[in-house]
């Protein structure tokens, strides 16, 4: 009954949309910034001496959709029948959506000579909350089958089934960056960091109001409610190394690798016994009891980022992100490769007050078919985003910025069980923030 954690941007668990500079084009790495605590930090260190602030407000919105076929089984609902479907099956969309009002970021950096001392916080992983109002197809087919299995037990005629349920989901994984780096030379800076995860999850669910019908018409209501109320939390760390060269003023090159963050999360849930019951013998739900333990790492990651300014007012960007995924314990059964990320952007000055970017984002994907589920599911996808930065003094900028995915639609097998299910989702996210120097 649990939701994945809600990424907008990144790799399976990693959230790569810290900055609203990032959602005017999401190719950061090359670029130097106060954002570059989390793209860049060895770049930051080419910023003029003096304290550097950046303050973000994002507005992620979000619908994950599964369309579900489990054969005839939906028809059977008797008070909430699914699509008819020509082959004679019945399907039903069960969608989650995430709207999230604020989720902040801030940075914050001293540059001295040739130091530079870093502070981030961020949402790093999860970042919102995901309903799904009408729960998920799995466990309306778990309850249907139920049903079916129930009345042959009592040698009645199956008629069908009827029940309420929903669920949702939160997941917050909190990061905190402390780091510095130095300048060797005019051309050269190396950093180093460190990273702290919290990871604090909240899911909570209920399938009740159960019944089953004959053939003939009775009603007979079912033993068991399931209630979930399950939280979890975690903690870990992990470093963060960087290098920045800038050969000349044209061209600038960025490399960061961030650790692996060992987490491991442990659960405390108020669950009743018809769910602690159910779980105890299904692995999928077994983490979500009282007291279980399971691997929530936050894998690592290489970013390789170059940035060409052919003219002084115009800035390109491109980018390589590899997640190393099959490092970590809780996705390496499930996966074909590690993730992959490819972006670019350009950044325009129309004035010295006004500038302008966009770029885009294309995240690769290879999972083996067992990693798509009602509870969780990822999608290979294409993002674009653009906006404007304006100076309205010397000291502050401002910057809003529009991001969109595209993602590509998934439909797998319902084996051993008849019928399918198809996976898509849609993703919006607005921004403001402002840049403080001094």
């Amino acid at each position: 009954m649990a939701v994945a954690p809600v990424v907008y941007a990144g790799d399976y668990l990693t959230n790569t949309n810290q900055s609203i500079r990032f959602l005017r084009n999401p190719s950061r790495t090359g670029a130097v910034g106060i954002d570059g605590v989390y793209y860049n930090p060895a770049g930051v260190s080419f910023m003029k001496e003096g304290w550097h602030f950046q303050f973000n407000w994002q507005s992620p919105h979000q619908k994950r959709d599964v369309y579900s076929n489990y054969g005839s089984l939906y028809g059977a609902n008797y008070l909430n029948p699914g699509i008819a479907e020509a082959d004679g099956s019945f399907s039903r969309r069960f969608r989650g959506k995430v709207d999230v009002l604020i989720q902040p970021s801030l940075f914050a950096a001293y540059n001295m000579g040739d130091w530079s001392f870093q502070f981030g916080f961020g949402v790093i992983g999860g970042g919102g909350e995901c309903k799904f109002n009408q729960g998920i197809g799995a466990f309306e087919a778990l309850v249907g089958q139920m049903g079916m299995k129930k009345m042959a037990e009592k040698g009645m005629p199956f008629g069908g089934y009827s029940l309420n349920q929903w669920v949702e989901g939160k997941s917050f994984y909190y990061g905190v960056t402390v780091g510095a780096a130095r300048k060797i030379g005019d051309k050269l800076s190396v950093s180093l960091g460190l990273r702290g995860i919290i990871a604090s999850n909240h899911f909570k669910g209920s399938v009740e109001d159960i019944t089953f019908r004959t053939a003939g018409g009775i009603i007979v209501n079912a033993d068991n409610t399931y209630l979930l109320d399950c939280r979890q939390s975690g903690f870990g760390i992990a470093p963060i190394i960087g290098v920045d060269f800038r050969p000349n003023q044209y061209l600038n090159l960025a490399l960061r690798y961030e650790f692996r963050t060992r987490l491991e999360v442990e659960s405390k849930a108020k669950n009743n016994d018809a769910f602690n019951n159910l779980a105890a013998g299904l692995p999928t739900f077994s983490k979500y009891l009282d007291k279980a333990k399971h691997n929530a790492d936050m894998p690592s990651m290489l970013a390789l980022g170059v940035e060409v300014s052919p003219l002084p007012y115009l800035r390109i960007d491109a980018g390589y992100n590899h997640y190393f995924d099959l490092d970590t314990k809780q996705w390496n059964t499930d996966l074909l490769k590690d993730t992959d990320e490819l972006t670019f952007g350009v950044e325009y000055d129309v004035t010295k007050m006004v500038e302008v970017s966009a770029g885009i984002q294309h995240t690769f994907y290879s999972q083996k078919e067992e990693n798509y589920s009602d509870m969780n599911f990822n999608l290979s996808c294409t993002s674009v985003g653009f906006g404007v930065g304006v100076k309205v003094s010397d000291h502050v900028t401002v910057n809003a910025s529009y991001f969109h995915s595209f993602y590509q639609d998934h439909t797998k097998s319902n084996t051993p069980n008849p019928g399918y299910s198809t996976y898509s989702r849609t993703n919006s996210v607005i921004g403001l923030g402002v840049d403080f120097t001094f």
